[in-house]
């Protein structure tokens, strides 16, 4: 699987002054951002008394900044990889947004593409607002199908971080309704 090109080669580094220019930052900053670990910036090798920075972890700090997974292949199977991993129903719909935003498509587009009556792409994409919709195993094919992507479930080293309250939430949700 191919993994995401990076624009400098291996091992390359960036000495302070180019991390400078590269952000139009002071030392400072710099210094405050390399310190602080909520920041998470790369930090700096000492070479002859002076600070050289990894060229490529600074692109994978860019990246997760962005909101990208630098890991993720760019394909799988030859097929482009168009999100992040994930991990529950609002990143899904988020993702699928997204998608259509690409492809700059409407709504109604996305309607007449998948077959679906008028309107409905926007009852799913605004699910947890009362006229909006929570897509079923009919609904799903088509929803994907118009935006042309798939679903590849892949395995992960350990659970997902607090996936009981996720999961809980919407169950507690259902029982409400049902006894309304």
């Amino acid at each position: 699987m191919p993994k995401r090109k990076n624009s400098f080669p291996p091992g390359q580094k960036l000495s302070t002054d180019d991390v400078l220019r590269r952000f139009g930052i002071s030392r400072w900053t710099l210094h405050r951002w390399h310190s602080d670990e909520k920041v998470g910036f790369p930090k700096p090798i000492f070479i002859n008394r002076r600070h050289y920075f990894d060229a490529l972890e600074i692109t994978r700090w860019e990246l997760r900044r962005a909101g990208v997974d630098p890991d993720l292949p760019l394909e799988v199977k030859g097929a482009q990889v168009v999100s992040n991993m994930i991990t529950d129903y609002d990143e899904l719909v988020r993702a699928l947004i997204a998608q259509r935003s690409r492809l700059k498509l409407t709504c109604a587009e996305v309607d007449a593409r998948a077959g679906m009556q008028e309107s409905y792409t926007n009852k799913l994409e605004n699910y947890r607002r009362p006229n909006g919709r929570g897509m079923g195993p009919e609904t799903f094919p088509l929803w994907l199908g118009a935006l042309r992507v798939a679903v590849v479930l892949v395995e992960l080293p350990r659970a997902t971080r607090g996936y009981k309250d996720k999961a809980a939430a919407p169950i507690s949700h259902v029982d409400e309704t049902a006894a309304a």
